[in-house]
This record gives C-alpha cells, structure tokens and sequence, in this order.
C-alpha cells in the first residue's frame, strides 16, 4: 500500500508540473510589462499632422508604443484634431526612443494618405523632470511634427 501510494503522489506530482510548465509559458507573450516596483518614466509626444503643401490633416490615429509591443501594451491613441495638432503619452521602462505611428483611417473623408512609423528618440535634454533616485526615472516631452504623404492613385 506505501508503495502505491508513492507512486500515486509522485504521479500526480509529474502530471502538475507538467500542467503548470505548460501553462506558465503559454501564459508568456514575449513583452515587457511594467509592474508595480518596476522603474519607469512618462513619455509625451505632441504636434501637428500635415499633407505635404502644409495644410492640417484632422481625423489621422496616432499612436505611440515600441515596436510590436504597439500591439498589446497599453499605450496612448488619438486623433488629429481639426488644426491637425495631437497628443498622446505612455509610461514605460525608461527608453531611448519610441515609435510615433500614424493611419489615416477614414478613407476618403480628408484626402487619404500613407501611414507612417516615425522613430522618436529621447535624449537627456527632452526630460523636463527628474526621478528622486528610485523607481521613478522622470518625464520627458518632445514635439514631432509630421508630414503625410498622400497616396498614389492606381
């Protein structure tokens, strides 16, 4: 009876690590989460959105994120506003750059135009606030203004 009983426990200890293994790496995506007592820093971007003769492009989604992590990170979206000017923050692990993704997603409704990644870098003097020496590492703000191709028509 000890022997079965031990060969029952060590099965079923095999088969929930097993489980567990499984589950715990399926449960893993690759990206970089920022978590409580993780340090981290606040990103703005703002400006004003174009068409190449300088005229606002109202309507255009912009994002930013860090490059596939766009997808499921929480980062901020918006629209252009009607003078073409927009703004959209994240906080993250600090970093030396982000991307600045635009789409012109309403077809037709404002001329319609290329989408665009726009890689932004931050350097020292863009950060307008410092971290104490802990987690917080400070913030940083900088102005892209970006220029739509618009498309060619096939």
């Amino acid at each position: 009876m000890k022997k079965l009983n031990r060969k029952l426990i060590r099965g079923t200890n095999w088969a929930l690590a097993g489980i567990l293994s499984l589950l715990g790496f399926s449960g893993c995506n690759g990206l970089i989460r920022v978590e409580y007592g993780s340090p981290n820093a606040d990103y703005k971007v703002s400006g004003r959105v174009t068409d190449e003769q300088g005229t606002p492009v109202p309507n255009v989604k912009v994002e930013l994120g860090k490059g596939e992590q766009l997808r499921y990170a929480s980062f901020d979206s918006t629209r252009t506003g009607q003078d073409g000017r927009y703004s959209v923050s994240a906080n993250y692990l600090p970093l030396d750059a982000l991307d600045l993704v635009i789409s012109d997603t309403d077809g037709e409704a404002n001329g319609s135009f290329e989408n665009d990644t726009i890689h932004v870098t931050f350097e020292s003097k863009d950060y307008y606030k410092r971290g104490k020496g802990d987690w917080y590492q400070g913030a940083a703000k900088k102005e892209v203004n970006v220029k739509l191709k618009a498309k060619k028509k096939s």
